[in-house]
């Protein structure tokens, strides 16, 4: 073992590594949920070994693109690669809209601020907002571990993990039994 590649020059302990990270935020999740399309290796390039993606297209050519030497960012990226693909693999099961609306976030209209339980376990939000030309939607799957302790506790790790135009009023939140019962607390 190495600086650079402390868990060996086998791809698969890498991918394992991100698994791991993986399984925090999504601990119903499986390998192969991962996208089909993303591969990954450890490849030597003129005379280092280096971290490589490579990504089948749609017409089935393959893009290759060197991570460099990071193993840090070789996890991250496969952890970013395949969330989407995780999330998609747990379908909505219920949901609780918060009564809110119409509010002004940056020039833009709130329309909608959902928690959803899934399927296959676990919670997340969606945010959809606009203004009068284009609109756009996100989701954030909450951690496991946010759930842990009291529903206050619950309250800030969630507002410290959404950006500051999607953080809710504490004070209003506290009130809001129905989503306090909605996520079991």
């Amino acid at each position: 073992m190495n600086e650079r590649f402390p868990y060996g020059q086998d791809a698969n302990a890498y991918i394992d590594k991100a698994f791991e990270k993986i399984k925090e935020t999504y601990p119903w999740a499986t390998k192969d949920m991962f996208g089909k399309a993303y591969s990954y290796t450890i490849e030597e390039e003129e005379g280092k070994m280096v971290f490589v993606k490579y990504i089948k297209q749609s017409d089935d050519s393959v893009d290759r693109r060197v991570i460099g030497s990071d193993e840090d960012r070789f996890i991250k990226t496969i952890v970013r690669d395949n969330e989407w693909y995780i999330e998609k693999a747990n379908p909505v099961k219920d949901i609780y809209e918060l009564p809110i609306g119409g509010v002004d976030i940056c020039g833009w209209t709130l329309e909608r601020y959902e928690f959803r339980s899934h399927i296959l376990g676990g919670y997340s939000s969606m945010i959809q907002a606009g203004n009068r030309s284009t609109g756009g939607s996100r989701e954030f799957f909450i951690p496991p571990s946010f759930l842990e302790g009291t529903y206050e506790e619950f309250l800030a790790k969630y507002n410290d993990m959404v950006p500051g135009v999607f953080v809710l009023e504490k004070e209003w939140l506290e009130n809001a039994q129905e989503l306090k019962a909605f996520l079991g607390f």
